[in-house]
């Protein structure tokens, strides 16, 4: 990702990490980094690997009987 693009987007930050989807570290906590960012759009390496992951999971589901 280009540098100067970084501060126009809204990264995801993976569960139980301090990295985005893409993989840019976010050095505040998740509630800072999206109280300060909730007006940019998502960036869209994050929003590809975030719903790659949520089809993966997704997927997975057992039916119940």
């Amino acid at each position: 990702m280009h540098p100067s693009s970084r501060t126009n987007v809204r990264h995801a930050i993976r569960p139980l990490s301090v990295f985005s989807f893409c993989g840019q570290f976010i050095a505040a906590s998740r509630d800072d980094h999206q109280a300060a960012h909730k007006d940019l759009p998502l960036c869209p390496e994050c929003k590809r690997y975030r719903d790659k992951a949520a089809l993966l999971f997704g997927s997975r589901r057992r039916r119940l009987n």
